[in-house]
């Protein structure tokens, strides 16, 4: 008896700390930065996931966004997405960590 107890114990640990478990909606105004958004804060928009969040990491970490309409480029990530959700995205500067765009670097000499 014991023991399921232990094991009921742990799963229900587990669930809690699930992404899914733990993802928080969005609050009225709330906006998320694509250059500088945690995964965990990417993971918060809708329909995005732990594999969609790392695609958009994997993809400013190329080339920064320069605007909202380029996370097309992010498999899964549609127009028609980007329309929807257009109120809560945000395209600020990189984080100092991002690399730069070669045009960018170009202009600051």
């Amino acid at each position: 008896m014991r023991r399921v107890l232990a094991v009921a114990a742990v799963l229900g640990a587990m669930l809690q700390a699930s992404p899914a478990a733990a993802k928080t909606p969005l609050r009225s105004g709330e906006r998320i930065d694509l250059n500088r958004a945690t995964l965990t804060e990417l993971m918060r928009l809708p329909s995005v996931g732990r594999k969609r969040a790392e695609a958009i990491m994997a993809q400013r970490g190329r080339r920064p966004f320069q605007r909202v309409d380029e996370l097309a480029k992010v498999k899964g990530i549609s127009a028609g997405w980007i329309a929807r959700n257009r109120a809560v995205l945000a395209v600020g500067e990189p984080s100092p960590s991002a690399p730069r765009a070669r045009g960018a670097a170009l202009a600051t000499r």
